[in-house]
């Protein structure tokens, strides 16, 4: 008996002992869980911070910081509060990625027995913003073309003067262009057209028109945005080959009872978020300058055939020749400093009777600084005159952060001219060299493929039939992992690709929709 008693007295012991180093595990166990929670919790403000502040990048770089602290805060993490640390910034190399880092302490509960009152946490995030890439010109002008008059003989077109009035401007080989809203999107503009095929109405309709972007540098003062004939006044047809449209080819594609076109030109401040219009400031307009215009060019220089449009002889309308506005330059504003810009062109014509194209150029001026520049923004619809063949337009500038990206391209309507061969050009350290690229379209006409690739160029039509017309055709190249954006000898910037048109017969117009962009979502986390 008496040992049997002892014997019970070292269970009670034992099991003692057991509770205590079980209820240390289990308590063990709690603050860990409580810390893992608190890393998840932390890990999801870090990753709502870079995503904040990331869209502010790469030109408000204050802004993309502020916005970071701001959403980690909303997510109950303050730096300099409880210990905590919250640390944004731009990434030294991809000026499009930020990177945010929390760290603070976590409270443990049976830790804290033993001395361990808490535990030091610390996550990180990534985020890039896949911006939209500049589109159509490197330089401080946007959409200019040469200035052919009736009387110039083939290859000798004048060239358009700078807006400073200090020498010309080389020829980039298209003009901006909107058609009117009573036009169908078969001409060639995909957004601003009310219909695709009367009375078919247009899905891709968009008020909003087209935008393209205007940098200032940090040195830069007196800027000043300048328009290149924003009138429209209908031109005609050399009389002598190249048979091309003279001036900057405003025309009717086809002529009714009513003939009213207006374009708006709009300026916005876009506060340091390019890619965000909720916050765009209006800062000038031309105030309805441009509206109900009915008029073409009766002037020796520009009339030419007198056809202005299926046919149209301009009896029933005013001649602009006169016009201030008119082959010349209309300064929108001025008195600017540095920063970014959004130049909305929209048209606001009715739905009917209105079938016609209103061609532009944009320049920028600076009283001081250097490096303004004007592009396409996300898409831009161009007006080509060929007046050569092959012809070579600046497409799209592609920077090295995306090597090894997928590169999308979207023409809408391309190549309508007859016997049309469309190729991508990649720049090199040597010059320009045919992109491989894989395609699909939304439709064909004449047996032409609808996918293909890998191929090098692609035929757009025949000496009858247009392949695509009405159809987007999309381009698909993969970038190479070794791809550095290259500055080709005679380019002023890095990663400029280029299009080339081969065409069958010069003296002929083509109106196209273009997009190019990264493929993928514009803003998301990398996996670091």
């Amino acid at each position: 008996m008496r040992l049997a008693r002892e014997n019970g007295g070292q269970t009670i012991v034992i099991v003692g002992l057991c509770l205590t180093v079980l209820l240390g595990v289990v308590g063990l166990a709690i603050d860990v869980g409580w810390f893992e929670l608190n890393l998840l919790r932390m890990q999801g403000a870090a990753d709502a911070a870079a995503l904040a502040g990331v869209v502010y990048l790469p030109g408000n770089l204050a802004g993309g910081l502020n916005a970071a602290r701001a959403e980690a805060t909303k997510n109950g993490y303050t730096s300099g509060t409880g210990g905590v640390t919250v640390t944004p910034q731009q990434d030294p190399i991809n000026k499009q990625m930020m990177l945010v880092t929390i760290q603070g302490p976590v409270r443990t509960y049976f830790a804290s027995l033993l001395g361990i009152s808490t535990m030091q946490g610390i996550r990180s995030a990534r985020a890039e913003f896949v911006l939209p890439v500049p589109m159509g010109s490197p330089q401080d002008y946007f959409g200019i073309a040469s200035m052919c008059r009736n009387t110039d003989t083939p290859g000798s077109c004048p060239e358009v003067v700078s807006a400073s009035g200090s020498g010309t401007l080389a020829p980039q080989g298209f003009w901006g262009a909107v058609e009117t809203k009573g036009t169908d999107t078969s001409n060639g503009d995909a957004y601003s057209p009310y219909y695709n095929g009367n009375p078919t109405l247009n899905a891709a309709y968009d008020p909003n028109g087209y935008s393209y972007l205007i940098e200032l540098p940090a040195d830069a003062t007196g800027g000043a945005v300048w328009i290149f004939d924003p009138i429209f006044c209908a031109t005609g047809h050399r009389t002598t080959a190249p048979y091309q449209r003279l001036g900057t080819g405003d025309f009717w594609f086809s002529v009714g009872s009513t003939r009213n076109v207006t374009t708006e030109f709009k300026l916005w401040d876009m506060n340091g978020t390019p890619y965000s219009t909720t916050d765009d400031t209006l800062i000038a307009s031309d105030g309805g300058l441009f509206s109900s215009m009915d008029y073409v060019d009766k002037g020796t220089n520009y009339k030419g055939d007198q056809n202005y449009g299926s046919g149209y002889t301009g009896s029933s309308s005013a001649d602009c020749q006169s016009s201030p506005y008119h082959n010349a330059w209309w300064q929108l504003t001025s008195g600017l400093g540095p920063g970014e810009y959004r130049l909305q062109v929209t048209t606001r014509s009715g739905t009917t009777g209105q079938n016609a194209v209103n061609d532009f150029g944009i320049g920028i001026t600076t009283m001081a600084g250097t490096g303004a520049r004007v592009y396409g923004q996300s898409r831009m619809c161009a007006y080509v005159n060929f007046g050569t063949s092959p012809a070579v337009f600046y497409l799209a500038q592609v920077d090295a952060v995306h090597a090894g990206k997928t590169l999308e391209i979207r023409l809408f309507d391309p190549g309508d001219v007859a016997n049309t061969t469309l190729r991508i050009k990649q720049p090199t350290t040597t010059g320009y060299a045919n992109a491989t690229f894989t395609f699909t379209a939304t439709g064909s006409s004449g047996g032409a493929p609808v996918s293909g690739g890998p191929q090098t160029s692609l035929q757009t039509s025949n000496s009858t039939t247009t392949f695509y017309n009405n159809q987007w055709v999309t381009f698909t190249v993969q970038l190479p992992a070794t791809y550095d954006a290259p500055t080709p000898s005679g380019e002023t910037e890095p990663g400029w690709w280029k299009i080339e048109y081969t065409v069958g017969a010069t003296g002929t117009q083509d109106i196209t929709t273009w997009e190019v962009n990264i493929r993928g979502n514009p803003v998301h986390l990398v996996v670091q």
